[in-house]
This record gives C-alpha cells, structure tokens and sequence, in this order.
C-alpha cells in the first residue's frame, strides 16, 4: 500500500499567531490598509484582518495613524466603535481611552488613585505602522521594527504610482507562487490586443517562443530570467539574439515585475503582495509604478472599476464582481479568438480567479512539479530557510536594519534583448549599475 505524499512546505500556508510561517511574516512590513480608507482627517477607526489577527486602525486628533489589537484590553468590546478624541481611541463601552502607543489615557470610571496606578499596570498591545505609496503598513514582529523597505516601486508621489488591491479566496502561497511562474503568461493571459497602446502595454507576453527559465538567489530572494527566441523561428539559436525578461521573487510573500507600466519604457516596475488575511483568504496588493509619473492611471482604473464588485457596499469593494458559482462568468465564445481563459483583459482577474480554483489551501502532495517550476521551488526553499532562521532567533533574509542595505537599486525589473555572447549575468550586473534605472523624473515623495 503506498504511504500518502506530504509536502514538507505546506506548513508555510498556515500564518495564523503562533506558527512558523506567522512568525516569519511578521518579521517583515506588511500593507494592511489603502491610505483612502483612512483619510488624514475626520478617519474612523478601521477594523482590519491580517494573519488571522485582529486590529484597529485609527488617526488621532493630530490626524497620526496607530494600530491596537481589535479588543479592548478591559472587558473585550471592539474599539473599531470606538470615538477618536482626547488624544487616542476612546473604548465606546466604558469609556477608557488609548493613545498611539496603547498607553491608557483614561479610566473615567475609577476613583483617581486607581486609575493611576492601574495606567502604569497595564497596556494595549499597539504595533508600528508607516504610510508609503497610498497604504498603510504594519508590523507586527517582536522586538524593534526594521527599516521600512526602499523597495523601487514604493518610491515618488501619487503621480508615480498606482495602488490597489483585490480580494481573494484562497491561501497566500498560492498566490504568491503565481506571480514567480512566468509560464503561466504564455497561456493564463494571451489575448487579442485590441489597439497599439494595449500592444505597448502587453505586447511582451505575446511571443510564443518557448521559454528558457533560470534562477539566481539575491539578497532578498530570487531573480527570475526568462528568455525567448526572438522572431518566428522557433527554438533559439546559440549565437542568436533572445528577448530577457528580468523579475524577482521578494521574500516573503512580495514579488518585483513588468507589468502595465511597461509601454513608458525603462525606469518602470509593478510589486505584488499577497497578504494573508486568513488561511483561506488573502489581499492581492499592487503598487504599479514608473519613474516618469507618465502613467495612465485614468485607462488602469477604468478596466479595473469593470472588474470590481457592483453593489456599491464599501466592504465588498476590494472584490470583484465574478463569481465561482457562475463559473466567473467565463465567455466561451471570446476563447475561440479574442482572449485563452475568457475571463476579459483584467490580468488581475486572471490571476484571482485560477488562484481561486486550486482550492481554499492547495495541496502540494497533489502536484507534480515540472522543471519550469524551478521559482518556485527555489522560494519554498527559501521561506523555509528563513522560517529556520526566525526559529533560531535571527532575522531572516530581506530584513533591512542599515541604510546600506537599503539601497535597492539591485531589484532589477527588465525586459529587454540579450545580444549574443552576452551572459545573463553580465547583463544584470550592467543593470545593477544604472544610478537612473529607477530614479524619478520629478522630485515628489508620499
């Protein structure tokens, strides 16, 4: 009788408090909210989900933000009802307020001298949080916090960049695997591009030249090289020109590459988050960026407000509006020549959906990988690597403490012509070396 398979990664699927692979995600800055649903003034406290973990979001009078634990530390109530006033989150039950750091403010219904002395006993647990690329971030680790990540795609204004997220029902992992698996762009994506800008923008998943993959650790997690024979002949010569295309997994649960920003040339990048919510459902982050502030952030929104759930409820806005019980909608009839999967232009909703139909948590024992995987298999690697580390007491790959080390400009995202007799290696290395890659057009910060 065959003993079942088990996967000695599936344990990374399970980030509630408490387990290895928690453990090792609080260790690095994770968005936990869009900056517009916690405007600078007039904010109410936002309740948030993250890791199976409960928060409260909220600004004080000041308009500074602060993250608690969702509880009140008295008798339990949700301060998400609670009043932002007297310099920190007032509980709506008994009245007892909290300020940025969970330092308790007031006992309004204890004698003073109680009060007093109750105020130096006991606290809220309150968490760092920074505002960057219109979201707020959160960590939620022991100890000090690291330096917030100058991540390339973080970088310049509003005009620079375009920030969304999508709600969807699967496990994390999955959906962090499917952005290092640059196959699946060959098949998953193709479509009939409808006019020259779409062209610009999506043209480079269009040659179907099948794909030569490798990997190169980094300092925060894997580079992705993909390289195609150029023209219509098929396999690639060896003294012939290929198409590179340079991405990057990003320890651990980020990745770092082309995308709709592509078609304003050089200087471009899209990161992805998928941020657990719980075991079974994550947030799919985008932060679409391009060094010119040229992006065409009216074309981007309009596609995506076609995909977003139209119930106008706030709660159901991240979502969209496809649906497994109705197949997601799919149009068959586009699958015969304009689109593969049916499912119209929204690569986002591409990705959501073939997520979603893994399976809530997907069982790696069921799969059989193959040797374009190898991302994939080298990041599961590395998570777990990096879980050891945690275990030991150390900080894991990627985590910035120094100025020096948070210097990205070696997050290459590129795709571009491999000349003959170039090595890939030579070729990133170039990259790493170009002070203007990423630098920004315009002097702007957020």
């Amino acid at each position: 009788m065959n003993e079942p398979r088990v996967s000695r990664y599936q344990y990374l699927t399970d980030t509630n408090p408490g387990t290895p692979a928690g453990e090792l995600l609080r260790r690095y800055w994770q968005p936990i909210a869009l900056l517009r649903d916690l405007p600078a003034e007039n904010a109410a406290p936002l309740g948030a989900r993250i890791m199976g973990q409960d928060v409260v979001l909220f600004r004080d009078e000041q308009g500074r933000p602060a993250a608690l634990d969702r509880k009140c530390i008295h008798r339990c109530a949700d301060l998400v009802l609670g009043r932002v006033e007297a310099g920190g989150l007032r509980c709506p039950y008994h009245g007892w307020v909290f300020d940025l750091r969970g330092k308790v403010l007031e006992q309004p219904a204890e004698p003073p001298a109680v009060a007093a002395a109750a105020m130096n006993r006991v606290k809220a647990r309150a968490y760092p949080v920074h505002e960057a690329a219109g979201a707020l971030w959160i960590y939620l680790g022991p100890g000090e916090a690291p330096l917030f990540p100058a991540y390339p795609a973080l970088q310049g204004g509003a005009e620079h960049r375009y920030t969304c997220r999508w709600h969807g029902d699967a496990n994390w992992l999955q959906a962090s695997e499917g952005n290092i698996d640059p196959i699946h762009t060959s098949y998953l994506h193709q479509m009939e591009l409808e006019d020259e800008s779409m062209k610009g923008r999506w043209g480079v998943f269009k040659n179907p030249a099948r794909p030569e993959l490798s990997v190169a650790e980094t300092r925060f997690g894997v580079r992705l090289f993909t390289t195609r024979a150029l023209g219509n002949g098929g396999e690639s010569a060896e003294s012939g020109e290929k198409s590179i295309r340079i991405t990057n997994f990003v320890l651990p649960n980020a990745c770092a590459v082309g995308g709709f920003e592509g078609y304003l040339g050089d200087g471009g990048a899209t990161m992805l988050w998928d941020v657990p919510i719980d075991n079974v459902s994550h947030y799919r982050w985008e932060f679409i960026f391009h060094k010119s502030g040229q992006l065409d952030r009216d074309s981007l929104e309009a596609q995506y407000a076609t995909e977003r759930d139209r119930s106008g409820a706030p709660h159901l806005r991240d979502r969209m509006w496809r649906t497994k019980e109705t197949n997601y909608a799919q149009d068959r009839e586009s699958m015969k020549e304009k689109t593969f999967l049916g499912l119209g232009p929204c690569f986002s909703v591409h990705d959501v959906v073939i997520t979603q139909s893994q399976g809530e948590v997907h069982d790696q024992s069921l799969e059989h990988l193959a040797s374009s995987d190898v991302a994939i298999i080298r990041a599961r690697r590395q998570l777990d690597e990096a879980a050891q580390a945690v275990a030991r007491g150390e900080d894991p790959r990627g985590v910035v403490r120094t100025e020096r080390e948070n210097d990205f400009r070696d997050m290459v995202v590129y795709t571009g012509t491999l000349a003959a007799g170039v090595s890939k290696e030579d070729y990133v290395a170039e990259l790493e070396r170009r002070t203007d890659l990423f630098a920004l057009a315009t002097a702007a910060a957020e």
